[in-house]
């Protein structure tokens, strides 16, 4: 299958034609070489690209390493932030290109080149995915995670409508268009996935990343293929050999499409399962109660349930009476287990923010009277058992004996009163006479 592709690295030797080779058929005009003298060029440059691309060296190995441990890295963190920034780094669309116009052209060097890089990039990105996941103490699922283990044929739509944009992209030298390329049909993050299910033993990821790279391999190969032959890539294969070609593409597609279109089915039915829950839960609820969360999945033949809701009366048959609608509803057996909570009313909320204030400013006052207490003794002038405090009027007083203290003493408490009492604005410290008490009279 070698071509006629002179100057292209790796891609036949002998004389180059315009488009690839003619098939010698009796009664068929030659081409206008002076016509196609350009169009010669420009496909001898962008097969040139494309082999260019698709080889396995130092570069592909560095950016592939680096773009399986970005992936990897924004999977664990759920960013898909860091995710995106993997596919940009990620070099695996050249070989992809490489085999898709390799197919158009014929070409088994190309074909063959285009395998070995793009089999190397896939063992190198699973590896260094399963190594940092390794050495990472985090493997929690994360949706992004999930979200690369059920491909369906939205993804195969998504992969061939790219695969179509990478041709124009490379035909008309719009790297732009071939940024969104990356983004759309994600390569990398589904070999991360890969590596995470072989390491956590979470054999099923490993087995749908699987699938969804294939899915957009394939799709994007087989729509180079096509859209390069549609622009005079390769030979001129009769109508009949073009036909065959076209009908083994769709064929691979269809077979392809049969555990997407079962998957697909499978996500529909569980979010027509999911709407039917929220409908017939809301019905069984009352009007204030609501939802506080609410998980729906699928268990082969059964529908599991779990949840749990705020309400304000608790209602003893709620999991039985829904699991009876939703199993005649949908008609399969469901199990479901939905924890009650009592919710709080206005008025009780209102109550309890009531009480919180009384006991914060209880303890705030029971914090001042420690604090003056501790203020008014300081340097044992004053004794403990002479300052009477009343917290809840926020007042104290002080029993003194001033003829007893002498002046300087008495100036000194003065002081010590003045002082607290400008640290405490809002209490209010008072002095008092200290009195002996009456003794009874004779006749008494």
């Amino acid at each position: 299958m070698a071509g006629d592709h002179p100057g292209v690295p790796g891609i036949g030797d002998a004389p180059f034609n315009a488009g690839g080779r003619r098939a010698a058929r009796a009664g068929e005009d030659d081409f206008d070489e002076a016509a196609g003298g350009e169009d010669t060029l420009d496909r001898s440059l962008i097969l040139a690209s494309v082999a260019r691309d698709a080889r396995l060296d130092r570069k592909f190995l560095l950016l592939i390493i680096l773009a399986s441990m970005i992936a990897t890295l924004g999977l664990l963190q759920s960013s898909a932030a860091v995710v995106i920034g993997a596919m940009l780094v990620s070099p695996l669309m050249g070989p992809i290109m490489g085999i898709g116009f390799g197919l158009a052209t014929l070409e088994s060097n190309l074909i063959r080149r285009s395998l070995v890089t793009l089999a190397a990039g896939m063992a190198v990105a699973i590896l260094v995915a399963m190594l940092v996941i390794w050495l990472s103490p985090i493997r929690d699922v994360t949706p992004e995670l999930r979200a690369r283990t059920q491909p369906t044929l939205l993804d195969l739509g998504v992969a061939v409508v790219g695969g179509i944009a990478g041709v124009y992209a490379i035909m008309r030298k719009l790297s732009g268009v071939m940024v969104g390329v990356a983004i759309a049909t994600a390569l990398v993050p589904p070999l991360s996935t890969v590596g995470f299910g072989l390491v956590t033993g979470r054999f099923d990821f490993a087995l749908g990343a699987s699938l969804l790279f294939l899915t957009n391999t394939l799709a994007i190969a087989f729509a180079a293929t096509i859209v390069a032959r549609l622009n005079h890539f390769g030979p001129s294969l009769t109508p009949q050999h073009t036909a065959m070609q076209v009908a083994g593409i769709m064929a691979t597609l269809g077979i392809l499409s049969i555990p997407l279109a079962l998957t697909l089915n499978s996500l529909a039915g569980e979010v027509r399962a999911r709407s039917v829950v929220q409908a017939e839960l809301r019905a069984l609820l009352g009007e204030s109660d609501r939802v506080d969360s609410l998980n729906v999945r699928m268990e082969r033949d059964a529908l599991a349930v779990d949840g749990v809701v705020l309400v304000d009366r608790f209602a003893g048959q709620l999991d039985k009476q829904l699991a009876a609608k939703i199993g005649s509803e949908l008609d399969r057996v469901v199990r479901v287990n939905i924890v009650q909570l009592r919710q709080q009313t206005d008025a009780a909320v209102q109550v309890e923010e009531q009480l919180g204030r009384r006991l914060a400013a209880l303890e705030q006052r029971d914090e001042d009277a420690r604090a003056i207490l501790s203020g008014l003794t300081v340097g044992e002038l004053l004794p403990r058992d002479r300052v009477l405090i009343d917290a809840q009027a926020r007042r104290v007083i002080v029993q003194r004996d001033r003829e007893g203290e002498g002046e300087q003493v008495a100036a000194a408490i003065d002081r010590i009163m003045a002082s607290v009492q400008t640290d405490h604005p809002q209490w209010l410290i008072q002095n008092g006479s200290l009195t002996a008490a009456a003794t009874p009279s004779a006749s008494e």
